[in-house]
């Protein structure tokens, strides 16, 4: 090999060199761009992978928890005459059928307790005071009182209101309205208990002074007249 021939190659050598370290180089300098990310980003971007997957878990978690269901249950209320009035409670809402006056009375009551034959006659006068408005509802329970003898004593007691004597219908609403109320099973009797509009509004627990029940009665009447207006 000649001078001039061993020259253009060393020559070449030199130019592949300076040119594959500059390429070299380059690629140094892009690399370095690509995974160099300021302190300050990088919490920015961790603190918003972070709030992502939170925010998915919550969802996720929303979705799997069911909601509640409005429980729904009904009691009917009938007397002798085969009259009925039903009664729906829904969570806390106390629809009856049948019955105009705003404000109810349900009455647990037993013919057997004193406290009860005693509350008959203010019971009577109550429905004649407020008859627009107030409905009243003696339900027995635990009584073993024969329907003959039932229809006797309504007739002498002269309850001029309403006598429901299906006991087991009146036991399932007393089960159901002393675990609402929060009272023990063995309360005293009578249980008197007072809606308004489909709401509870209060409960007396054994005998009540007529004039007691008249003044909430008429508390009542003002809150709706207010509530009319």
């Amino acid at each position: 090999m000649n001078t001039k021939n061993t020259f253009y190659l060393l020559l070449t050598a030199i130019i592949f060199l300076f040119t594959a370290c500059d390429e070299h180089k380059e690629e140094s300098k892009i690399s370095d761009i690509n995974i160099t990310i300021p302190e300050k980003e990088n919490s920015i971007i961790l603190q918003n992978m972070i709030s992502n997957v939170v925010t998915n878990s919550n969802v996720k978690q929303e979705e799997k928890i069911p909601k509640p269901k409005a429980t729904t249950s009904t009691f009917t209320f009938k007397n002798f005459k085969n009259r009925t009035t039903t009664l729906d409670v829904k969570n806390d809402v106390y629809t009856f059928s049948n019955i105009k006056q705003s404000i109810v009375m349900i009455n647990l009551s037993s013919t057997w307790c004193p406290p009860c034959r005693g509350e008959v006659p203010h019971l009577n006068s109550l429905q004649k005071k407020f008859k627009e408005n107030l409905f009243i509802i003696t339900a027995l329970v635990h009584d073993n009182i024969k329907d003959n003898e039932l229809k006797k004593l309504i007739v002498s007691e002269k309850a001029h209101f309403f006598v429901a004597a299906d006991q087991n219908e009146n036991e399932k609403f007393e089960k159901m309205i002393i675990k609402k109320l929060g009272i023990v099973d063995n309360f005293k009797l009578p249980l008197m208990v007072l809606f308004a509009n489909g709401k509870y509004f209060t409960h007396y627990e054994g005998s009540m002074p007529e004039e007691m029940i008249e003044s909430d009665i008429k508390q009542l009447l003002e809150k709706i007249k207010k509530r009319d207006k």
